[in-house]
């Protein structure tokens, strides 16, 4: 007979979980939208089928202690740049992009997946030397574990998947109370280097750096999709167009609307007030992540905690900050509300190591 400690049951966030979903709910309502007139127009169901796999995915992972999760890590490092180097050998090319690898009729993007796996791996070894002043060895070590991810990333390409570990990997090592001056002293060294990757990136990433610093510079080629997202937002206006009046979505005038640009057709769609609602959404999931890391009781878990709120925080980020042309454009989806299987199955898990964490503050 199974018996399950009720301590855990009482300690559920009950909270993180139902504002996840309010936030797919409208990410289903926008793609709903766009069903009639769209070539993904099963988008919005096929999304419900990846849901209902991210909660069976929640569920399996908030059942499972995170420090036996961090016990494994190495063996998933391990097993997740085996995956990245699948993807270069047998990745199904899309876009002259190779970034997800066909299981039948279902898709797998490895990216996605590996971003657990990173904040697993980078939580094991920082914790390993817990209670003692972390050497800087550790810290280099810690920049080793993305050194080899992000080569691979960069070799599919994508760029977002691999941008996004960078913050995630800062925030985690302030937690892990590294030294203040040497992550200042690796920032600041990467901000010397970002100049020097121009000379490694590809032509139509060049194009989209050129397009930020100037939108209109190719308004029918590179920065069309950059314009037609600002359009899209500035027509929404206070209260929105509705969904019959939302023309730039509803006429195919905005490019990948149901993934990486589904935040512009929201905002066409509901307005400044209604972006303000889903913003709000999007704080208060990432202030209850932030809350469990403060008060978790012991080290790993608090990084945990950490490192998975600084992830959904960056990606939130840094897409709305591409679609309203404050970043550059870049191949991320906006968590649980893009339409991507793999995204919506990990940020679910994501959820899940949050709750696993929370459910087990009584220890």
């Amino acid at each position: 007979m199974i018996r399950i400690d009720r301590r855990l049951l009482q300690n559920v966030d009950w909270v993180l979980p139902a504002i996840a979903l309010a936030v797919i709910g409208l990410g289903f309502m926008t793609l709903s939208s766009l069903a009639t007139r769209s070539p993904s127009g099963g988008a919005s169901w096929r999304q419900l089928s990846w849901v209902g796999i991210g909660l069976l995915g929640l569920l399996a992972v908030a059942s499972i202690d995170y420090r036996r999760l961090i016990r494994f890590a190495p063996a998933f490092y391990l097993g997740g740049v085996a995956l990245l180097v699948a993807v270069l050998v047998v990745g199904r090319p899309v876009g002259g992009a190779r970034r997800w690898i066909s299981l039948g009729s279902v898709s797998l993007q490895p990216a996605e997946l590996f971003k657990l796996i990173f904040i697993m791996t980078l939580v094991w070894a920082l914790t390993s030397r817990w209670g003692h002043q972390l050497p800087r060895g550790m810290t280099f070590f810690s920049l080793g574990l993305l050194a080899l991810p992000l080569l691979l990333m960069a070799q599919q390409p994508d760029l977002g998947s691999a941008l996004v570990l960078l913050p995630v990997l800062f925030v985690v090592l302030i937690g892990a109370s590294v030294e203040f001056r040497l992550v200042g002293w690796l920032g600041a060294g990467a901000l010397a280097a970002a100049p020097l990757a121009w000379f490694v990136l590809k032509g139509y990433q060049r194009e989209r750096l050129l397009v930020f610093l100037d939108p209109f510079r190719d308004p029918l080629g590179s920065a069309y999709s950059v314009i037609q997202a600002r359009i899209a937002i500035g027509s929404g206006q206070l209260l929105g167009k509705g969904i019959h009046g939302a023309t730039q979505s509803q006429l195919n005038f905005l490019p990948e609307r149901h993934t990486d640009f589904i935040f512009a057709v929201f905002a066409e769609q509901w307005g400044f007030v209604g972006c303000l609602i889903l913003i709000a959404g999007y704080a208060l999931l990432l202030l209850r992540g932030f809350e469990i890391a403060a008060t978790a009781r012991e080290p790993a878990g608090r990084l945990l905690a950490l490192g998975v709120t600084a992830l959904l925080a960056s990606q939130t980020f840094i897409n709305m900050g591409m679609v309203t042309g404050l970043l550059p454009i870049v191949g991320l989806p906006l968590p649980l509300m893009s339409y991507g299987g793999s995204s919506m199955v990990v940020s679910l898990m994501a959820l899940g190591l949050l709750l696993s964490v929370r459910m087990r503050q009584f220890r």
